[in-house]
């Protein structure tokens, strides 16, 4: 799914995505939770408000363009549990 991103821009691609805007919602990226380079982009896994939104973004080098792949709460959930342990 095609996705606006801005993200911070240091000497390379994009380096940390700041803000997502998807169906017409704007989310702020509070924590980037990963990080991957792939042969053919970069990916973020990022926590989201409001709602406390997990996405995946993925920034194609060749085409320029960010893709979403949302993962709802239910992760967060998951995931504080496991950091409390």
């Amino acid at each position: 799914m095609k996705v606006q991103v801005e993200s911070y821009a240091g000497s390379n691609h994009p380096e940390t995505p700041r803000t997502i805007i998807w169906e017409g919602q704007r989310y702020t990226v509070q924590k980037v939770l990963e990080r991957r380079r792939e042969p053919h982009g970069l990916g973020f896994l990022v926590h989201c408000i409001p709602g406390d939104q997990i996405c995946d973004l993925f920034y194609l080098l060749e085409t320029e363009e960010w893709q979403i792949n949302p993962h709802g709460t239910a992760f967060i959930d998951q995931l504080s549990q496991e950091t409390r342990k």
